[in-house]
């Protein structure tokens, strides 16, 4: 009796940590836990966030809520770069990012830094 107690013991720690590897992946793939997304103003000369550091995964959606008081572009220092225009108003962006490292995202015409996405 005993023996197979804990026989069904290591079974169903076995099966639990099979399951608690396949959610993790599951959720990974479908982006739910890993999306990344960045609420970008850009009013009156000023950027905000202002440098902020932003982890976002390889190959994930990475969404950019921008709310501008102009048109202008927003530089990705990626492999290969990105601009990513954007007019007065309210826009929704995105962009993925297939290399790891740290990507500077940027508005060149106010030369600020707006998140530095570090990328894994």
């Amino acid at each position: 009796m005993r023996k197979t107690l804990l026989a069904v013991a290591a079974l169903l720690l076995a099966a639990l940590s099979l399951t608690a590897c396949g959610g993790d992946d599951s959720g990974g793939s479908a982006g739910g836990s890993s999306a990344t997304s960045v609420d970008i103003t850009i009013k009156d000369g000023k950027v905000s966030p202002n440098g902020d550091r932003v982890k976002a995964s390889v190959g994930e959606p990475i969404t950019l809520h921008i709310d501008a008081d102009v048109d202008g572009e927003i530089h990705v220092h990626s492999t290969p770069e990105q601009e990513i225009e954007f007019t007065k108003g309210t826009s929704t962006k995105k962009l993925t990012i297939d290399k790891p490292g740290i990507v500077d995202v940027e508005d060149h015409a106010l030369e600020q830094v707006i998140v530095q996405l570090e990328v894994s």
